[in-house]
């Protein structure tokens, strides 16, 4: 029984801890697909891809270049974005994506 309360005060912990993770939405058009951007073993959040055409249209107002790689803080609110230029490829690197997630991360 010991054991048992244990594991589930593990497992409380974890998932509260992952809710508290920053979220990494990458925005593109299946039009544009080829200039997707690469965004797996970013670390300290959850990374999710996302088709512009499968989003509510107040969505689609909000981002005017593609693709584009947002950063959403355990709050909910927009900490950071990197747009692609008139190439649409973005031009950030990885370590500057994961040095905004890192500080987001900080300032919780």
């Amino acid at each position: 029984m010991k054991n048992l309360i244990t594991i589930l005060f593990i497992l409380c912990g974890f998932f509260a801890h992952a809710q508290d993770r920053v979220k990494v939405i990458h925005f593109n058009y299946k039009w544009n697909d080829r200039n997707n951007y690469n965004i797996r073993g970013l670390k300290n959040a959850t990374l999710q891809y996302a088709w512009l055409e499968e989003q509510p249209e107040s969505v689609k107002q909000s981002i005017t270049a593609v693709p584009v790689i947002v950063v959403i803080g355990s709050d909910g609110k927009v900490k950071g974005q990197f747009a692609a230029d008139i190439s649409f490829k973005i031009k950030a690197t990885r370590e500057e994506i994961q040095e905004l997630i890192n500080k987001v991360q900080e300032n919780k």
